[in-house]
């Protein structure tokens, strides 16, 4: 089965269609910000992505774009002074910032009530917690396919390969109190193939071309690949997904699998957070 994100994320942008009637009903002009540092051609294809579903969606949008000469401090500043307006309900800082910013540092300045990425401190402890207000988009993503395929994960074994910021550490954090068992491999990981092996679910979100083929997937494990490499102009994954689609896995395709419902999912939070503002 070839799992199709369209689909998934159709459902959820009909949803924030009608949110943004609602807010705007309520006499807001709802906004989502971009502040893009640098020109880091992967950057770019997602900031595209996200003006194109905006203009969709009946949001207004506004890329911040600024070269990487800009000082930390001006950045930080043009932040905190933005995501004061009333009208922005969502504020994204584009990442990886390039390697003279402290990314960390810049992050700390995002308001919980604008973190639409949900990467502040505040947002992700809510998440340990399970008080959650947004969820991470790719994790958010990654669990609606679950969802959608309904499986129970109670006892389920997930493999997750990498176990970075946006994928891995909130995946498992979102996996864990529906009882699934999970396992995070990293670079230093022996024997992947081992692991994975083992898996009824396996999640990659790591960035490397074909990382993961059809040899180390078990038959019947479900795939969900949230990697992106972006290489001669074509958009890649960690997963060769044809051939185990072809060997009759359950697997989500490059690109048309994660991506498109990791977008709508992030401007689906934009919603929640609008509402948030008018209580």
């Amino acid at each position: 089965m070839l799992i199709n994100g369209k689909k998934i994320a159709d459902n959820i942008n009909k949803k924030t269609k009608q949110g943004v009637v609602f807010l705007k009903k309520k006499g807001l002009k709802p906004k989502v910000v971009v502040f893009l540092v640098g020109n880091l051609k992967e950057s770019e294809l997602y900031v595209k992505r996200k003006r194109e579903l905006a203009g969709e969606l009946g949001l207004n949008f506004l890329l911040k774009k600024y070269s990487e000469e800009i000082s930390e401090k001006k950045l930080i500043d043009d932040l905190v002074k933005t995501q004061k307006q009333r009208d922005v309900i969502g504020c994204i800082v584009q990442l990886p910032l390039p390697k003279n910013f402290d990314q960390k540092k810049v992050l700390s300045n995002l308001s919980p009530a604008t973190d639409i990425d949900c990467l502040t401190d505040e947002n992700l402890g809510r998440l340990i917690k399970q008080d959650v207000l947004v969820e991470p988009p790719t994790a958010g993503a990654i669990m609606e396919i679950l969802a959608d395929l309904k499986i129970d994960l109670k006892g389920k074994m997930v493999v997750l390969v990498g176990a970075g910021l946006l994928v891995g550490r909130p995946v498992s954090m979102l996996l864990l109190p529906r009882g699934a068992t999970v396992m995070i491999c990293n670079s230093k990981t022996k024997d992947l193939k081992a692991k994975t092996k083992q898996a009824d679910i396996v999640i990659t979100g790591v960035g490397k071309k074909n990382l993961v083929d059809y040899k180390m997937i078990k038959k019947g494990a479900v795939v969900i690949d949230a990697g992106f490499v972006y290489e001669n102009g074509k958009v890649f994954g960690d997963v060769a997904w044809e051939k185990i689609h072809k060997k009759g896995g359950t697997v989500t395709p490059t690109p048309g699998g994660v991506g498109p419902i990791t977008v709508a999912k992030l401007f689906h939070n934009a919603i929640i957070c609008g509402k948030e503002k008018l209580r």
